[in-house]
């Protein structure tokens, strides 16, 4: 029996994920949160499995030092690739979080901007301990200034978010906007909501983590695309294909410039305004 892929576990995970967005939006919220429960608990038991794996060839590892014989360069190829999967699948629980707490927090009592807020803090929680217990190191991961010669790079791309706000809010029409007028303590508290709730947070886990992991384990383009069909499929439950292939469009825009800049400081900008447009600036000014 032909043994599956890394790509094809991942593959798998995407179309699971898919599949729960699906039934969340066209069957039940009760029905979505169970699947994405169960692939959370995949997703844990997957890589705890892969994890013994690698201790399993670890030990022969050792056995080879011990009778003082050089490990194969496949043996160490093994244990690395192990290694790579196990913690990718760790980091790759967070997709199903943003969905099961966005699905179970009793919010309806709490304004709607404050929702992100709420939200934001566990999410926070599980990447800080995602990140202590992977020791990432985060300057690896898009954390870290922009080059001078990115500089316009990274304004462009901020720009860009002006008319991706415009053409998501044609598309969706949000009922009414998170704030009531463009008072400025109002707008400034939430545009910092938006940008620590939305921007700054999905990008961490999108084009930081899981686009870093995915590249060195899939090679660039195919990680790139993983990551950027990943974050596409989570907007299902906006009840829009449009939508979709909208977030699919800016989400491979984002992704190449993190590759190309190696860092998330403008495409965070970029996400942090266009859902000031989408929220605030749109509903407030084009009726």
């Amino acid at each position: 029996m032909r043994k599956i892929s890394d790509g094809e576990y991942l593959l798998i995970y995407l179309i699971l994920i898919c599949l729960a967005e699906i039934v969340t939006a066209y069957v039940s919220i009760q029905a979505g949160i169970v699947v994405h429960i169960s692939i959370l608990f995949l997703l844990f038991i997957h890589s705890g499995f892969i994890s013994r794996e690698k201790m399993s060839v670890n030990k022969a590892q050792l056995l080879f030092i011990k009778q003082k014989k050089k490990p194969s360069g496949l043996l160490q190829s093994i244990i690395s690739k192990k290694a790579d999967l196990a913690s990718l699948l760790i980091v790759l629980t967070l997709a199903p979080l943003i969905r099961i707490l966005s699905l179970v927090m009793p919010l309806a009592h709490f304004p709607r901007i404050q929702w992100f807020t709420i939200i934001s803090v566990a999410l926070y929680l599980s990447i800080i301990i995602v990140i202590r217990q992977q020791k990432l190191a985060l300057r690896e991961h898009g954390f870290r200034w922009p080059k001078r010669e990115h500089i316009p790079i990274e304004i462009g791309i901020a720009l860009l978010a002006i008319p991706f706000g415009v053409m998501e809010y044609l598309i969706l029409r949000p009922p009414t906007p998170l704030i009531s007028s463009f008072s400025g303590e109002d707008l400034l508290m939430a545009i910092l909501i938006l940008f620590i709730g939305t921007g700054l947070l999905e990008e961490i886990i999108f084009r930081g983590l899981l686009q870093k992991k995915t590249m060195d384990m899939m090679g660039a383009w195919q990680g790139i695309l993983f990551v950027t069909l990943l974050f596409a499929v989570l907007h299902i439950g906006n009840l829009s294909f449009l939508d979709v292939l909208l977030v699919f469009f800016i989400g491979g825009i984002y992704a190449v410039v993190v590759h190309k800049t190696k860092t998330i400081i403008g495409v965070t900008v970029s996400h942090t305004m266009v859902n000031v447009m989408l929220f605030i600036v749109c509903p407030l000014t084009l009726v």
